[in-house]
């Protein structure tokens, strides 16, 4: 079976997301490369969904100490809880947008397709008590939609960088590790996650055949990589990532690497986004700071 499998590369810009018009127009402008037949599985990156929290019916601030700051005026009572509430309240009231848009992209594009991710507690709906949030703290999650629109998991980060924890952000569960789709299993490790040897032993045990990891890298890609700096933060990826990471896997065929690049706050993000089989690079995007759509058929 030929699959199209797609990496979204996409750039931070305020006016992206500034309304839900502004929002869903920048995602189908990411989606229109996309073939019209054909089996499809587009993920696109870490952190994508983040700014619908902040910049959604907001001017954007120079800080995210002032858009807290700015939120804490206009929330009365509820400002006392701080960060907690405001993730909360921001996160209520962006869902309804992000699954709308998302739900929409998959079912035109009739693709199994992840959000990419953002920092907010775990939600769920029921008829009588509406939108309900089931965790006190956020995590850093994102949800697969199957070509109808429907939500099959919400996969939730585990391993954190320091800045998420600063953000308050604590590990999530891994339980939405792998979904069963009716082309095959795919397994989502968000970023940071891809590179625990134990993560990728258990999504090649489950069964998964594509593994996807959604990436925000909050460094220059050409600085000298710390661990070893006569590597290049970019061939760090290439040699420790997914080409080498899926070699001599049990189920594990193929990586979707899709990266996010631009700038929020104080953090500036550069990558590649990448389609890879087992040392192979099928597809790989030509600027590590530019907005692109990276894609390869492959045999499955």
């Amino acid at each position: 079976m030929q699959v199209y499998l797609a990496a979204v590369q996409a750039r931070l810009d305020p006016s992206h997301y500034k309304s839900e018009e502004a929002f869903a127009e920048y995602v189908f402008s990411l989606l229109s490369p996309l073939p019209k037949e054909g089996p499809k599985v587009v993920a696109f990156p870490e952190l994508f969904g983040l700014p619908l929290l902040f910049w959604w019916q907001s001017e954007p601030k120079e800080s995210l100490i002032k858009e807290l700051f700015a939120w804490a005026k206009g929330a009365g009572p509820r400002a006392l809880l701080g960060p907690l509430a405001f993730y909360r309240e921001r996160a209520r009231a962006a869902w309804p947008i992000f699954l709308k848009t998302m739900a929409r992209a998959a079912r035109e594009h009739g693709a199994y397709l992840f959000s990419g991710t953002w920092f907010a507690p775990r939600l769920d709906e029921e008829p009588s008590r509406g939108l309900v949030a089931k965790t006190l703290l956020p995590r850093n999650w994102g949800f697969w939609l199957n070509p109808k629109g429907r939500v099959l998991a919400r996969p939730e980060k585990t391993e954190l960088m320091p800045q998420e924890r600063l953000a308050l952000v604590r590990p999530g569960s891994r339980e939405g590790l792998v979904v069963k789709t009716r082309l095959f299993p795919i397994a989502t490790l968000i970023c940071l996650d891809a590179f625990f040897e134990g993560l990728v032993e258990l999504a090649d045990q489950r069964g998964a055949r594509v593994l996807v990891q959604p990436s925000a890298n909050p460094a220059p890609w050409t600085r000298p990589w710390p661990p070893e700096p006569n590597l290049k933060e970019g061939e760090a990826w290439r040699r420790y990532g997914l080409l080498e990471k899926l070699r001599g896997r049990e189920n594990l065929l193929f990586g979707v690497n899709p990266m996010l690049t631009g700038e929020l706050y104080d953090l500036t993000f550069e990558g590649k986004s990448s389609v890879v089989k087992a040392g192979e690079l099928l597809a790989e995007a030509k600027d590590e700071r530019g907005e692109e759509l990276v894609g390869a058929w492959v045999e499955l």
